[in-house]
């Protein structure tokens, strides 16, 4: 049996929103930099003449109006040294120091002194972070369209760094709600990951809480992974970044993994068996019936070994069935229903332990509201 990644089938990403064109600068626009050439984020200088026309190809991002240069790696970018200034405190920092500059136009001067700030990005993340600051405007980034991995990824990371708090918080709450630590919000998605994400790309969710402190990701990240049937090969190697650089687990979260997975697995197959214990409702008026319906469905396991082992360890007990219902009495049937909820629930409880993670305030209710 194939593995289950998804619960239902997921809408389609929407298009992202993309910049208005702009006027470029001439290809052979004579303005130069002075000698020093870029400037890095640590103040030392730049190591190498960046090239101007394959930034115009890569980015997009080259306002004719633009106030400050930034270059990432072999990809440069004109923009607005205000707006970024205004976002971010290091920013701010950046562009307070003396900077090498180039002479381009500007609103009819022809030699608008515009500095040249290089920074250690790479520009496949860097131009995430310049699309939701000069694009999406910071505004609801994730309300009507479905970001990738990369995305996610690379916003946290430079929202952290460059202290864009708005950045940093949206990107971190998108991962929250698609990889929550309460049960019921979880079993209510309708994807194991969300919409357009391949189940390895949870390895980067892991590190990703690790890296944030956010440690209520870990259990669900290693759930989806699980889900997918495909943790030995694919946790080991690792994922491909847009930039070609590897992000691989940590040993320690490697054996979390491994051995997570055969405990999750004896959990919850324990859970199933005493799900379909053939015990009957105290209401039920048809005891005998009812008695045999639930053995018939406990030997009826037997057919889904394979949705035991390597299926959702948190799959609803109708999912176990060989009929499309228990076919007992309703009060027999609620009750199954409520000791499937509640050993399911008593299995999720348990995932820090069982993957040997220390998750602080896991199965704890949430403080109430100040008043």
């Amino acid at each position: 049996m194939s593995a289950r990644v998804t619960r239902k089938r997921s809408r389609p990403e929407d298009e992202d929103q993309e910049l208005p064109p702009t006027k470029r600068e001439p290809a052979q626009d004579t303005s130069s930099e002075d000698n020093n050439g870029g400037v890095a984020a640590d103040g030392t200088g730049a190591d190498r003449q960046p090239n101007h026309e394959l930034a115009k190809e890569r980015g997009g991002f080259w306002f004719e109006d633009g106030t400050v240069i930034l270059v990432a790696r072999n990809v440069e970018y004109r923009v607005y040294r205000g707006v970024l200034a205004e976002l971010s405190s290091v920013f701010n920092s950046l562009f307070a120091k003396p900077r090498a500059f180039r002479n381009v136009p500007l609103d009819g001067v022809p030699t608008f002194p515009c500095p040249v700030v290089r920074v250690s990005d790479s520009p496949e993340d860097f131009q995430y972070l310049l699309r939701a600051c000069f694009v999406h405007r910071m505004i609801n980034l994730y309300e009507e369209r479905n970001p990738s991995y990369y995305e996610i990824s690379a916003l946290i990371r430079l929202g952290d760094k460059y202290k864009i708090t708005d950045l940093y918080s949206q990107s971190l709450n998108f991962l929250k709600h698609h990889f929550p630590s309460s049960f019921d919000s979880w079993v209510a998605l309708p994807n194991f990951t969300p919409p357009g994400w391949d189940v390895s790309e949870a390895i980067g969710v892991v590190n990703l809480a690790r890296m944030t402190g956010e440690l209520s990701l870990l259990p669900p990240a290693f759930v989806t992974y699980i889900c997918a049937k495909e943790t030995a090969p694919g946790i080991v190697h690792g994922i491909t970044r847009e930039d070609g650089s590897q992000e691989r687990l940590s040993p320690d979260d490697l054996i979390a993994c491994f051995e997570g997975q055969a405990k999750l697995r004896t959990a919850s197959v324990a859970a199933v068996l005493r799900t379909f214990n053939p015990t009957v409702s105290p209401e039920c008026k048809t005891i005998s019936a009812c008695k045999k319906r639930l053995r018939d469905a406990f030997v009826g396991l037997e057919y889904s070994v394979d949705d035991l082992l390597n299926g959702n360890p948190f799959a609803k007990y109708d999912e176990f069935l060989l009929e499309d219902d228990l076919d007992a009495c309703p009060s027999c049937t609620s009750t199954v229903s409520e000791r499937s909820l509640k050993e399911r629930k008593d299995v999720w409880d348990m995932l820090p332990e069982l993957l040997g993670i220390n998750v602080p305030g896991w199965n704890k209710d949430p403080p109430p509201p100040p008043a």
